[in-house]
């Protein structure tokens, strides 16, 4: 059977039609739209820049002096190679068979299917998110079951810098929603006041004034092998000029490479959190310690040889001076520590070792950005796409998923298979964090 063109558009709306109301990530990230097309072989390269961050000078009497000169302007870069495809596939007669709106709503092999794909892309952008944070509050492992332990989270970011609760949401397992919900339901016997109604309808959607989503794609993450691991080398700091690309295409902005001692054999993860004794967390807006402790997030872990390794970190160690011009200056503006690790400082992780985690999450909307680009079409058989025009319009899921019938010159057997190009990548790590109860 040949499809035909509307058909086929039919096809494709419900595919969409689908993926929207089974996406759970869909509203609550930012989205990326390209016209270039994906090859689903290779991938392709997307660039952002990083905007510059300056010094506040304050003087009594007169203006600032500024013979020594101005400050230095360091935009940074962060570079991504894209290439993850998400796809299904089956026999075509279970497709064909849509020719009206109400044998696509009938078709259960696409809608479960459709189904069960938006569930792997919710898993891979709630993953890439989990990794993506340094921020963590609460006890890895325990559920959330009291109100001020979301509140934890929300202040975490608060004391990150992130004051406004615009565009911040949260994403909590079944379990946690169901623990939470005894707060709204014993709050008033009676559930007969105005206030108590408000309560249950606030309880629906938003918790300490951010909108929570209950999922079950909330993604996992195993701890290394890890015990006893200490700093190797003092003066393991960065300076911002040098940390501002990503380099190699990797996402790697200001992120660095950090010497310790660990173990022959043991291991360290990415997505692991830790302190290192001595290094407080630093707030470049007005020159003080934010109160707390550096949390530092692993990017790239690694495996002890000969009792060392080397991890990749984010943030980079960042130290003012109290310098305002130059370089330094540069550093001052992006400061993410008071001091720079000694030799041998205890780092300490959280969470046991070998054990797997399902953080929860709450991040801005552009902490997290997902791209969408159209695949090519194929040479044989017949293929179709969403249109780029349409999915720029589409303002929950602009996804490009393209369908593609071919037949087996080997068995005679007519498939289908539906592929849809979608990556998130980390946009700004400082606006979310992972947290457990306590």
């Amino acid at each position: 059977m040949t499809i035909s063109v509307p058909q086929s558009r039919l096809i494709l709306k419900t595919i969409m039609s689908s993926l929207r109301n089974n996406l759970a990530s869909a509203n609550i990230i930012d989205w990326e739209t390209h016209s270039q097309e994906m090859n689903d072989r290779n991938g392709f390269l997307v660039s952002e820049q990083v905007g510059p961050e300056y010094n506040v000078t304050e003087s009594t009497g007169a203006v600032a002096d500024l013979t020594s000169g101005v400050q230095d302007t360091t935009f940074g870069s962060q570079s991504f190679t894209l290439n993850k495809v998400f796809g299904l596939s089956m026999g075509a007669s279970d497709i064909e068979s849509v020719t009206d709106l109400q044998s696509a709503r009938k078709n259960k092999a696409l809608n479960n299917g459709m189904a069960r794909l938006a569930s792997k892309i919710d898993y891979h952008i709630f993953d890439t998110a989990m990794k993506t944070f340094h921020l963590s509050t609460g006890a890895w492992g325990t559920d959330i079951d009291v109100p001020l332990e979301f509140a934890q989270a929300r202040t975490r970011l608060a004391l990150n810098s992130l004051e406004s609760d615009q565009d911040i949401n949260a994403v909590l397992n079944h379990v946690d929603h169901q623990n939470l919900a005894q707060y709204i339901y014993n709050d008033a016997p009676a559930l007969a006041t105005e206030s108590s109604r408000a309560m249950r309808k606030g309880f629906r959607g938003l918790l300490d004034n951010v909108p929570i989503k209950a999922s079950n794609q909330l993604a996992r993450i195993t701890t290394g092998t890890r015990t006893t691991v200490t700093i190797d080398g003092a003066g393991q700091n960065s300076a911002y000029g040098a940390v501002a690309d990503s380099g190699s295409n990797a996402g790697f902005y200001k992120t660095q490479l950090l010497n310790i001692d660990l173990p022959t054999g043991e291991t360290i993860n990415a997505g692991e959190v830790f302190t290192i004794a001595g290094v407080e967390a630093y707030d470049p807006e007005i020159g003080q310690n934010r109160g707390f402790t550096q949390q530092f997030t692993v990017i790239a872990g690694a495996t002890g040889v000969t009792n060392i390794a080397t991890i990749r970190i984010y943030p980079a160690i960042i130290i003012n001076d109290g310098s305002v011009i130059g370089a330094a200056g540069v550093d001052a503006a992006h400061a993410t520590c008071d001091a720079a690790p000694a030799d041998a400082a205890a780092v300490t992780f959280s969470g046991t070792a070998a054990t797997t985690y399902t953080p929860r999450l709450m991040f801005r909307k552009d902490a997290v950005v997902c791209h969408s680009a159209p695949l090519i079409m194929p040479y044989t058989g017949q293929g179709f796409r969403r249109s780029l025009g349409e999915a720029e319009r589409d303002g929950v899921a602009p996804l490009m998923p393209r369908l593609w019938f071919y037949s087996d010159p080997n068995t005679g057997a007519h498939r289908c298979r539906v592929d849809i190009f979608v990556q998130a990548q980390a946009r700004e790590r400082e606006a979310g964090v992972k947290f457990f109860g306590s």
